[in-house]
């Protein structure tokens, strides 16, 4: 028998904001061009395949103080770019996520005078999406830490990407040194991604072109007196 997934349990999280506890709904849509081949001498359309896209939409509730998506949204919306992570069946290690860098394209606020003040977002991935998997859920961590690893079923045959989240951060001069390692056999694992340091809230989405190996891991390496950062990790494989 399947086993289905409740969407109340979803988690979204854009640069340094869990938009989680705001949004009411969330779609994302991945797309590939295809062109003709088609010749005189065929008896059915051909094709091949061409450039992948994405795309997400959200929508839910205007707020301005815990968390303040308003001004996240605002902070976006013409921006360069930021780490973006979608799982759809919460954040727990394992569970599928996608993610990517984003650009914000439209933000929309509405109020009605029978009900609460809603938001609408839309977003466009610049360039690769990844179909990944929750390394790290979100969590204030106060010591360094090697995370359980992750099986990911096979190495990876399209480069990977990960997207690290730093939404809370505190202490006397705190550093988060972060990063993905994998490993063929789930015993000797290599550095595949390395972040660069974080030292309050932010975030950061990075590839790398190399294949990833089956099992990911997440290392967390905190510096500093009475730090905390609370941190969401995902990685994924390229499309």
């Amino acid at each position: 028998m399947p086993t289905f997934n409740h969407g109340k349990d979803a988690v979204v999280i854009l640069d340094n904001t869990n938009l989680s506890t705001t949004l009411t709904d969330l779609s994302v849509s991945l797309t590939a061009d295809v062109s003709e081949t088609s010749t005189f001498s065929s008896s059915s359309k051909s094709y091949v395949s061409g450039l992948k896209d994405g795309n997400a939409t959200a929508s839910g509730f205007f707020e301005t103080s815990s968390p303040d998506s308003d001004a996240e949204y605002l902070a976006q919306l013409g921006g360069s770019g930021s780490a973006f992570s979608i799982a759809p069946s919460g954040y727990t290690r394992g569970n599928p996520t996608t993610l990517g860098s984003v650009l914000e394209t439209s933000y929309d606020r509405s109020a009605d005078i029978a009900g609460i003040v809603a938001v609408a977002v839309a977003f466009q991935f610049d360039e690769d999406t990844f179909d990944g998997k929750s390394l790290v859920a979100p969590a204030a961590f106060t010591t360094t830490s090697t995370e359980t690893s992750v099986d990911f079923g096979a190495a990876g045959t399209n480069g990977g990407g990960a997207a690290i989240h730093v939404t809370a951060a505190s202490g006397t001069s705190p550093t988060l040194d972060a990063k993905i390692q994998t490993s063929a056999d789930n015993v000797s694992f290599s550095d595949y991604i390395t972040f660069s340091q974080l030292t309050t809230t932010g975030s950061e989405f990075k590839t790398n072109t190399s294949n990833p190996a089956r099992y990911a891991r997440a290392v967390l390496t905190i510096g500093g007196s009475s730090p905390s950062f609370t941190v969401a990790i995902s990685f994924g494989h390229g499309r």
